[in-house]
C-alpha cells in the first residue's frame, strides 16, 4: 500500500483507532470486535477492510494505546515502523516523498506515520485525557499545546467541579 505523506490520508485513523475500544465497569465497547464491523470501520478510515487489515488493526491497537500512555517503548512498535519505506518521488511538480507500507502492516504503518506527524517542538499533539477515569485520547489543536481533556463538556467540567467542591469544603 502506498500513502502520500504530505496529505496524510485519513488523518483521524490513529485517534479513532486508539479510541475504538473502551472498557467500562459492566461492558466493553469495541468497534473492531466483530469482523463485519471491523471491516466497515477500516473501509471508513481509508482501508480495504480485508482480513489482513483487521488482524493488523487488532494487533497494533493495544500497543499504540500503551505507547501513547507512556506504558510501552517505541521499539515494541518495530513491526510497524519497519514496514514503512520512504522513497523519493519525482514528477512534473518537482520532488517529494512517497511512503510505501507493507500491506500486512498497513493500518499500523499509517497510524505510525500519523503519530510522527503529530510530534512537534512542544511535544506530542496526541495524548490521553488527563481525567483519571477517562480512557479517551485527543489531538491537541490548541496554540500552546496545553489542552488536558478530550472533552471540556465532560471531563473538563467534572475536574473543575471537583476542584471547586474541594475548595468550598476546605473553607
Amino acid at each position: 500500500m502506498m500513502t502520500d505523506a504530505a496529505n496524510g490520508a485519513a488523518p483521524s485513523l490513529l485517534l479513532d483507532l486508539v479510541n475504538s475500544r473502551l472498557v467500562f465497569d459492566d461492558h466493553v465497547e469495541d468497534e473492531l470486535e466483530a469482523d463485519a464491523a471491523a471491516s466497515t470501520w477500516l473501509i471508513a478510515h481509508g482501508g480495504t477492510g480485508d482480513a489482513a487489515e483487521i488482524r493488523d488493526a487488532r494487533a497494533v491497537r493495544p500497543l499504540l494505546t500503551r505507547f501513547l500512555r507512556g506504558q510501552a517503548m517505541l521499539d515494541e512498535l518495530a513491526p510497524w515502523t519497519e514496514a514503512i519505506t520512504r522513497r523519493p518521488a519525482f514528477g512534473p511538480d518537482g520532488a517529494g516523498w512517497r511512503d510505501e507500507i507493507d500491506p500486512t502492516r498497513a493500518i499500523g504503518g499509517r497510524a505510525m506515520l500519523e503519530w510522527a506527524g503529530l510530534q512537534g517542538a512542544r511535544g506530542s499533539r496526541i495524548r490521553p485525557c488527563a481525567a483519571s477515569d477517562c480512557q479517551h485520547f485527543f489531538i491537541d489543536t490548541s496554540r500552546a499545546n496545553t489542552r488536558q481533556w478530550h472533552s471540556m463538556e465532560t471531563c473538563g467540567n467534572r475536574a473543575k467541579a471537583r476542584r471547586h467542591y474541594d475548595r468550598a469544603r476546605r473553607s
